[in-house]
């Protein structure tokens, strides 16, 4: 019996079904367009028509491996509640989901995809700071409004919490607990973002 043919969502599932899988058991240098196609019961001639190039189809199972943990984009997620320190820490909560979501494999090909420098990872890169900061500036302009705060976050402290992040995840490797991300936020944060200018 003759199986339907996947169209649409459906079939951009599975290939990143199946991307994803052969990175997280094979690694990064197992997701050739031939292997992706076999595992997701598809063709080649599918996916090149989808992903110009393997670092392509893996920002794409970046993207969905985000959205299916976070249900949207974090921006959207990231809601006042009520205090710097409350705010503070539903960031990096937020921030700290997206990272779960992709699991060691899939992060560590992401920075092995970035030390080679590709131009577009770097692009996407930059999409993401400017995402980044605009949750930042929410959390500003709350603080603002409350009175905790009388000055502006320079770029380099919006930065920070994210930053902090990346390091944990990608270059020390542990798993990153409630625990720390509240003693990230009372240690580290506060003392930066609720400080006055001087």
């Amino acid at each position: 019996m003759k199986t339907e043919r996947r169209r649409g969502e459906e079939l951009e599932t599975a290939i990143l079904n199946a991307a994803y899988e052969i990175i997280r058991t094979e690694g990064l240098e197992g997701m050739t367009f031939q292997h992706v196609a076999k595992r997701a019961q598809t063709s080649r001639t599918v996916i090149y028509r989808r992903y110009e190039t393997p670092v392509d189809l893996l920002h794409a199972v970046v993207r969905y491996k985000t959205t299916q943990a976070l249900g949207g984009k974090m921006i959207d997620l990231f809601q006042d509640q009520g205090s710097l320190r409350a705010n503070l820490l539903a960031v990096v909560e937020i921030y700290q989901r997206f990272f779960d979501a992709m699991g060691p494999e899939l992060l560590g090909s992401v920075l092995a995809e970035f030390s080679r420098n590709h131009e577009r990872f770097r692009a996407w890169f930059e999409q993401a700071r400017s995402s980044n900061i605009k949750i930042m500036k929410k959390v500003e302009e709350y603080a603002r409004q409350r009175g905790e705060i009388a000055h502006d976050f320079t770029e380099i402290q919006m930065r920070l919490p994210f930053d902090l992040l990346r390091v944990e995840n990608l270059i020390r490797n542990e798993k990153v607990t409630k625990a720390y991300l509240t003693r990230l936020v009372d240690e580290v944060l506060m003392p930066v973002f609720s400080k006055k200018g001087e």
